[in-house]
């Protein structure tokens, strides 16, 4: 089974974090770091995602759970008033083609429409060329609405759209 959960200022999850950015598949799609330095040290991930877990803002991370254990990566952060983005990953290389990043997204369109239900859209923009993950955004109902820049780097815009 499929969950969510926020993710923890502990150590346990750092350290998930940081195995799944040394998986050679993950690092061609997803951040590793921007200060250039491969594989992305443990330190920057404690940095960059422990002020998101401490305070959360404007970002709010979450990790994909499969009957209990974490799996895989799931955030989103409000765009403006109406619009949130999201970024997602399936970690463990095992777990990936089985369905449950669709279901990861599901449940958590479904989270940010209960909590915010003045949004009206959700968006999630992946490299052209991951296929892999289009497939996956697709079947959770995400729709190619065009292109977009994404920090100089081209990327698909996928939305889903919220009539209320």
């Amino acid at each position: 089974m499929i969950s969510l959960r926020l993710m923890e200022d502990t150590m346990e999850n750092y350290t998930a974090m940081h195995n799944w950015f040394l998986e050679p598949e993950l690092q061609e799609w997803v951040w590793c770091d921007e200060k250039g330095e491969p594989p992305v040290p443990l330190e920057r991930i404690i940095e960059k995602y422990g002020a998101r877990v401490k305070n959360p803002i404007d970002a709010f991370p979450y990790f994909i759970l499969r009957d209990g254990e974490a799996i895989g990566f799931i955030q989103y952060y409000i765009q403006d008033k109406t619009t949130i983005g999201l970024d997602m990953w399936i970690g463990v290389l095992k777990e990936r083609n089985n369905g449950y990043g669709t279901e990861a997204l599901k449940q958590m369109v479904q989270l940010i429409h209960q909590k915010y239900p003045y949004v009206k859209e959700v968006f999630i923009n992946p490299d052209p060329e991951n296929k892999r993950a289009i497939k996956c955004y697709q079947k959770a109902g995400f729709k190619h609405c065009g292109e977009m820049m994404d920090d100089g780097d081209l990327s698909l815009l996928l939305k889903i759209c919220f009539d209320s």
